[in-house]
């Protein structure tokens, strides 16, 4: 059966925070910011505080890149060049090819690897935080992980651009 998170980013954080819950409104993950001049590094958390990932959004870079390393191995997230809707794709890890791209208006998503959809999220409109529901399609802890790196990314550069 297919399950059901929540992403939802913290309105007033001094270096932000991203939380990650179930259906039942109970914390399954969460992204910690770090202040940073040259990059920003997100640490993602489970819900027992453990640290299962890193990612480091590069700023200099010539399109949105961010480095991800941890419990799914090292891998490289990047935006695609003049696109209306926003479109990422992977390099490396066991996601390699995977993409995640954005509807035009910004407010749904759809995860895919290896041309099997792996998780659709929408925006939530009338929210005092930035929210969104992720409906994950298998049971598969891994696709879980890389649905919540990919949501958290696209959230830091969305935040990054606005």
């Amino acid at each position: 059966m297919a399950k059901a998170l929540t992403v939802s980013t913290r309105v007033i954080s001094l270096f932000g925070r991203i939380d990650i819950s179930d259906e039942q409104g109970q914390l399954c993950y969460y992204g910690k910011g770090e202040f940073s001049l040259l990059r920003r590094r997100w640490r993602i958390f489970d819900k027992s505080d453990n640290e299962l990932t890193q990612i480091i959004h590069k700023r200099f870079a010539i399109r949105p890149t961010f480095l991800v390393s941890g419990q799914l191995g090292e891998m490289v997230l990047q935006r695609k060049f003049f696109s209306l809707k926003r479109e990422y794709w992977v390099t490396g890890g066991p996601y390699d090819g995977a993409s995640f791209k954005g509807n035009l208006l910004d407010l749904a998503f759809t995860i895919s690897h290896n041309d099997k959809m792996i998780a659709k999220a929408s925006e939530k409109l009338i929210s005092i935080r930035d929210t969104h529901r992720v409906e994950l399609i298998d049971d598969n802890a891994n696709d879980e992980l890389f649905t919540v790196i990919a949501m958290i990314s696209m959230q830091l550069e969305k935040k990054a651009s606005d």
